[in-house]
């Protein structure tokens, strides 16, 4: 056997291989060194340098594009909520226009239906006054279309008994004439119950009307029981022709001894000499009922006062005794 060398390095390259090597080095320059030249060439082409630019501008382009367009798309979806919000804003305005419309209308319609009611109330008013002026009242169809209204009273001590009535009667026939202009009040003897106003209408007010019968609950007055000279009084002092008048005799008892004929003459001709004229004096009587012991003929008065008032366009009332329980004491 052939010893091996044991010297290092010793390994051992034949020459065949170096000139393989050699040749694969040379053929590989060969086919490098062009395309590294072309290489160089392409990357330094002007061209190709503007279209890469031109290629970045459009990427940013697109880009900013791709922006836009969201913003515009965003903003066609506001636009469309506005006009969804405006469209819904003006229906609802054309919708509260409308109900303003409406309700004017109803309140143009309220407001005739008011004024022809209102119209309506006042024909009714003024019927019913016609019918409270021409139709029977309460106090047995006493006539009450005058405007004037004067009460001649029984002052005598039998009536003094049964006052409370006598008053409550007074204001009763007051409430009868809400609207007259004047009254006045007078004893069966002609005596006033306010001196001071004489031959005068005291003007009707509710406090005026209250002051009287306030006055009129302690009246004192002489009386004899027979009321032609109160009635000639009145007819002296208040009688007008251009006024409309009403006469109340209030008693309970007639003492005079003359013929009840002569004594209603004797009235006849005090209402001819005050030249009344038809339709402008009625005379109205209320005979009260008295304790039998207290009068001394209330059947003559009922009689004459009957007669009376058939002649002048009045009426009677009758008036039974009144409950113990309103014949208060007066002093």
């Amino acid at each position: 056997m052939k010893r091996e060398d044991d010297r290092p390095g010793g390994a051992t390259v034949s020459f065949l291989d170096v000139i393989a090597c050699a040749f694969g080095a040379i053929v590989l320059l060969v086919l490098i060194l062009p395309i590294g030249e072309l290489g160089v060439l392409a990357d330094s082409d002007p061209l190709n340098i503007d279209y890469g630019r031109l290629v970045l501008q459009r990427q940013t382009l697109d880009s900013e594009i791709d922006a836009l367009t969201r913003e515009i798309e965003e903003n066609r979806t506001l636009l469309q909520q506005f006009s969804e919000r405006s469209n819904d804003q003006d229906a609802r305005s054309t919708k509260v226009r409308n109900t303003i419309a409406s309700t004017s209308a109803e309140i143009d319609r309220l407001q005739n239906r008011t004024t022809a009611t209102e119209a309506a109330i006042q024909q009714l008013r003024t019927k019913a006054d016609q019918a409270i002026r021409t139709t029977p009242s309460e106090y047995a169809g006493i006539p009450v279309d005058s405007e004037y209204v004067v009460f001649v009273i029984d002052t005598s001590s039998s009536m003094r008994s049964i006052w409370y009535q006598v008053t409550e009667e007074v204001e009763g026939v007051l409430s009868l004439y809400p609207e007259m202009k004047g009254f006045q009040i007078l004893s069966d003897e002609g005596g006033y119950l306010y001196r001071s106003f004489r031959k005068r209408w005291l003007d009707d007010s509710p406090q005026l009307r209250q002051r009287a019968l306030s006055r009129l609950k302690t009246w004192r007055a002489f009386s004899t029981s027979s009321p032609a000279k109160g009635i000639k009084v009145a007819l002296r002092d208040l009688y007008d022709p251009e006024k409309k008048m009403a006469l109340f005799i209030f008693g309970d008892d007639f003492s005079g001894s003359e013929d009840l004929d002569e004594y209603i003459q004797s009235i006849d001709q005090s209402i001819a000499s005050a030249n009344v004229t038809e339709g402008t004096m009625r005379i109205h009587a209320f005979g009260f009922e008295n304790e039998p012991h207290s009068t001394y003929s209330p059947l003559r008065f009922a009689v004459l006062m009957r007669e009376l008032t058939q002649r002048h366009g009045g009426a009677f009332l009758a008036l039974p005794l009144a409950e113990r329980r309103l014949q208060r004491p007066t002093n």
